[in-house]
């Protein structure tokens, strides 16, 4: 088994999230990447959300997507990059009940194995590495006390690239 990778880009519009999870999908199927039900509807969300944070918030005509996948590790990384210097930051305090927004890095911390963002001249990467079928799994909300566990500053996913 082979570690795979491939970049693409995509307009910055709404219809983007979309055909970027699509696209994601059909590369992990195309490597013979090993998902279950759960794996993939953890990789639909997590690049739903990245996607749409980058649509949403950022600058610039295009997004960058990145896919990382070593099965042999039992990892996928998804990073999205966009030419907005802002970094993301979760909402302050937990949003509301009734928010329609505000809870994307709070699943992301969550379903991910370590999450960050990388800051890069003229934008930055956002990325989350997730766990294959086979990877030995964390405890729940990643700490003894349940918070989540952000990867530590300025680390990556050692076999993950980004470009300066």
């Amino acid at each position: 088994m082979s570690v795979h990778r491939r970049w693409f880009s995509l307009p910055r519009e709404p219809a983007t999230v979309a055909a970027g999870r699509r696209r994601v999908r059909d590369l992990l199927t195309t490597w013979n990447t090993p998902l279950d039900e759960d794996t993939r509807l953890t990789l639909d969300l997590v690049t739903s959300e990245l996607l749409g944070n980058a649509v949403r918030h950022a600058t610039g005509p295009a997004v960058t997507v990145g896919v990382h996948a070593d099965p042999l590790h039992h990892r996928a990384v998804i990073e999205v990059y966009d030419s907005s210097p802002a970094l993301p930051g979760p909402a302050a305090g937990r949003p509301a009940d009734d928010a329609e927004s505000g809870r994307g890095l709070l699943l992301i911390a969550e379903l991910a194995l370590a999450h960050g963002v990388v800051r890069k001249r003229g934008g930055k990467w956002v990325w989350a590495e997730i766990a294959l079928p086979g990877a030995a799994s964390r405890p729940a909300g990643g700490t003894a006390d349940g918070t989540p566990r952000p990867a530590p500053p300025g680390k990556i996913a050692p076999w993950a690239m980004t470009c300066q």
